[in-house]
């Protein structure tokens, strides 16, 4: 095994886990075998670690690696703070990330008036509706699925048309796009208005000194994704 270098590069050449006194190292191979995450969403949630606060990594033999634990705990909050972003009714985005939570819990979750949706969910799955890690069985013996916690802060930060069931069109429940009428949204807005060259990464930091309340990186990059695919009403 090489020393590890300073400047990683931005590609995997074979699947590999070590061990270091830290913890175990896992390539991004790995990380997508283990968590079920596409390589794409890897390569991109690196690409925008400016934003993100992505864990470094370490090379070994010229291939990315990090270490699991603080790489898993990492994207379990990323997903907490997404989540939170676009979620108008989240008393529930807290706690360990790892619990089962039913459905009574999941619709709190995601900011549903009760478990009807949920049901309608399990039946017909919209687009990222995750699969139920496990199942109760319950002494009638219908099964009543569960779900890791942070399966649900990911589904909210992922779902798309903000509120609504699959296939439901926008306009009647939800927002028409993320932040639509949002305060936060028109000061992205005049942020990238006036500075049309800027990146997000060195608009954030103004932007967080215009708000009562200081939000995440992660949720300003959020609002400004919006505020360059929506640029008016």
């Amino acid at each position: 095994m090489t020393a590890p270098t300073t400047s990683p590069p931005d590609h995997e050449q074979e699947s590999t886990v070590h061990r270091d006194t830290g913890g175990t190292l896992y390539s991004r191979a790995e990380l997508k075998k283990i968590h079920g995450i596409s390589e794409p969403t890897l390569q991109n949630l690196w690409s925008d670690r400016a934003n993100n606060g992505h864990p470094e990594a370490v090379v070994i033999d010229g291939v990315m690696h990090w270490y699991g634990g603080k790489w898993i705990t990492w994207y379990h909050e990323l997903q907490r703070q997404r989540a939170e972003a676009v979620t108008t009714n989240s008393p529930n985005l807290s706690g360990d990330p790892e619990d089962e939570v039913g459905p009574a819990e999941a619709a709190r979750i995601c900011g549903f008036a009760d478990t009807t949706t949920i049901s309608h969910y399990v039946k017909n799955p919209p687009e990222g509706w995750p699969e139920p890690s496990t199942h109760d069985v319950l002494p009638s013996g219908r099964k009543r699925p569960k779900w890791k916690r942070w399966q649900m802060w990911e589904y909210v930060a992922e779902r798309k048309g903000r509120g609504h069931a699959g296939g439901r069109p926008k306009g009647r429940r939800g927002l028409a796009y993320p932040y639509q009428g949002d305060e936060r949204l028109t000061l992205a807005r005049q942020a990238v208005a006036a500075n049309p060259g800027a990146t997000n990464a060195e608009l954030i930091p103004d932007l967080q000194t215009q708000t009562e309340k200081l939000y995440s990186r992660p949720t300003w990059n959020l609002i400004l994704k919006s505020a360059r695919e929506n640029p008016e009403d």
